[in-house]
């Protein structure tokens, strides 16, 4: 199960970095719901990500059966916690933060996958 999560976060974080370039003027908001497993993805990324690009993450997330979501952020209700994954990108402005949800996950547990990941555990 975590490795299922770290690599879809890992093939979301190479997508955004595949292409990315040039000046940062603001920011888009992703989201991918892998209700069916308890967690989602909160992806914030430059604005001037390319339609291709964006199609990718969208594929990405499809893909690892997650509800791919452009604008939209993920649900609040049943959440554990938050990690907020780093940029390994190397697209300055891109975010991460994988959300949590009981009662598949419990603050605990969460927890000690985040810290596995390498994020920053956020409870509630």
């Amino acid at each position: 199960m975590t490795g299922r999560i770290v690599g879809l976060g890992l093939a979301l974080c190479t997508i955004v970095a595949v292409g990315c370039g040039g000046g940062i003027l603001g920011s888009t908001t992703f989201s991918c719901n892998n209700a069916a497993q308890s967690f989602c993805f909160d992806e914030t990324v430059p604005s001037s990500l390319a339609s291709a690009q964006v199609t990718q993450l969208q594929s990405a997330c499809t893909g690892g059966s997650g509800t791919f979501a452009n604008g939209s952020a993920c649900p609040t209700a049943s959440r554990v916690g938050s990690c907020a994954l780093a940029n390994t990108t190397g697209v300055p402005g891109v975010s991460y933060t994988e959300r949590f949800y009981s009662p598949r996950y419990t603050a605990s547990t969460a927890q000690q996958i985040c810290t596995a990941q390498g994020g920053t555990w956020t409870a509630g």
